[in-house]
């Protein structure tokens, strides 16, 4: 990731030094325990958020379920998950370019490039949500409801846009390697949702605007974690708006670049939950719904250790397959163990959601996590791709192999059913893995031979 957007080169600016005096392989074999650490405590971070925010999630909304009607739980849902699929829409590439780019700038420089791109994701979530509400009326029960009412509607827009922002926090911090600010910044936003939702009961406020409130209170509030990030102070010349233009331009095509391929990689799930909603009747939607949000769950283990991969390696092809030997072998054993508890335990993992859910569920949750694998080889394939510089290509590849799992579904849901749905999806992706194996094993084989260095004359 060590490209301008307009396709210049950029010159390294920092290199990694090695012990003086040693030779080159010992510097090498001195310095990977160092890289190792820094790769699994990126990645324990990583799980660390995700874990703490599920457990302070299921608690809030375990009493939202309980204390608020279920119409004002439906459009609580409804706002943040909106919110989400806009800020999957308009974060333009921005996150994960911060991933990729942030972390090897000058300390100096990085303050502007991480204001510059949360501004613009913002403002581009901020006209996406209020584009939603002007079309709300004919977007759905609950986003009319949303949008006809003023307070709702501007607390759906705060979220929205705060949503955004705490993404761009999180990607920073990836960068930057402040696990520890993401950590608190999610656990600081659970912890303060579920006070909130408590206070407003004890008000007697048991309205969607009052859980609304809290989503988008809470949000603005965990921005406070910024300083966290150690960012230093940028040159005053670095805060005007003419070198903020110059960022955007410098970096814009780049950002796209990341952006369309994260969109194709991820626009499979919106896929096959509309594939599902069109060929299998909604109380089988129900049950398949409730099984895709346990798999999802589960399977995002993996995905952070090759998200992990990519803020490590750098653009460093030494250390791209010494990472890749690491984590490649790691996240199969982790969905290796997923699968096994899942055949076990999926009805009592079901059974949160009802009787009904374990005797219809069961055998789609039991499908779904096959999936995982071949997501397991996908996600290296992106990392590896995006380090490499490949962008066009990996964007190319990945939008095939998504046309193929969404033909692979809706063909097994046609003349399958549910089943058949999961089936075809876990097929599909299984063959697309076997495509994308070979360049991840020719990462994962070839140690690069490493020049030696010239020799310093003494004088």
């Amino acid at each position: 990731m060590s490209e301008f957007a307009a396709g210049e080169p950029v010159e390294p600016t920092e290199q990694p030094v090695r012990p003086t005096g040693l030779p080159v392989q010992a510097a090498e074999r001195a310095a990977r325990p160092s890289e190792l650490r820094r790769l699994f405590t990126t990645f324990g971070y990583l799980v660390a958020k995700q874990g703490a925010t599920a457990v302070l999630g299921l608690a809030y909304w375990a009493v939202a379920t309980h204390l608020f009607s279920a119409r004002d739980v439906g459009l609580a849902a409804a706002a943040s998950s909106t919110a989400f699929f806009l800020g999957a829409i308009g974060a333009l590439g921005i996150p994960l370019l911060l991933v990729a780019e942030l972390g090897p700038l000058p300390a100096a420089a990085r303050r502007a490039i991480f204001s510059t791109g949360m501004y613009i994701a913002c403002l581009a979530v901020l006209f996406l949500s209020l584009g939603m509400l002007a079309l709300s009326p004919v977007l759905g029960g609950s986003l009319r409801i949303i949008g006809a009412d003023s307070a709702t509607a501007a607390l759906f827009v705060i979220g929205s846009v705060a949503t955004m922002a705490a993404l761009t926090f999180d990607n920073a911090a990836i960068a930057l390697h402040r696990g520890s600010a993401q950590l608190w910044r999610g656990s600081l936003t659970a912890v303060l949702k579920l006070a909130v939702v408590c206070v407003l009961v004890l008000a007697g406020i048991r309205t969607a605007p009052g859980l609304l409130f809290a989503w988008a209170l809470t949000l603005a509030v965990s921005l406070a974690c910024i300083p966290m990030l150690r960012l230093e102070p940028a040159p005053a010349r670095e805060g005007n708006l003419s070198h903020r233009v110059a960022l955007a331009r410098r970096y814009g095509a780049l950002s796209l670049k990341h952006h369309v391929l994260n969109l194709s990689i991820n626009s499979v799930f919106y896929i096959v939950g509309l594939i599902a909603a069109l060929l299998i009747p909604p109380r089988q939607l129900a049950y398949f719904s409730a099984a895709l949000l346990l798999e999802s769950t589960a399977m995002v283990i993996p995905y952070l250790l090759a998200l992990s991969l990519f803020a490590e390696i750098s653009g460093d092809k030494r250390l791209l397959h010494r990472h890749v030997r690491r984590t490649l072998p790691l996240g199969l054993a982790l969905c290796g163990g997923i699968v096994v508890v899942a055949e076990v335990a999926a009805p009592l993992a079901l059974r949160i959601f009802g009787p009904a859910y374990v005797m219809n569920g069961t055998t789609a949750l039991r499908l779904l996590v096959l999936v995982g694998f071949g997501y397991v080889i996908k996600d290296h394939y992106v990392a590896i791709r995006r380090a490499q510089g490949r962008l066009g290509q990996a964007v190319k590849v990945m939008a095939a192999g998504t046309a193929g799992e969404a033909v692979g579904a809706a063909l097994g849901g046609i003349y399958w059913g549910m089943t058949g749905l999961c089936i075809g999806w876990a097929v599909a992706a299984s063959l697309e893995a076997v495509v994308l194996l070979p360049p991840v094993l020719d990462v994962f084989h070839r140690d690069l031979p490493v020049e030696p260095e010239p020799a310093v004359s003494s004088g």
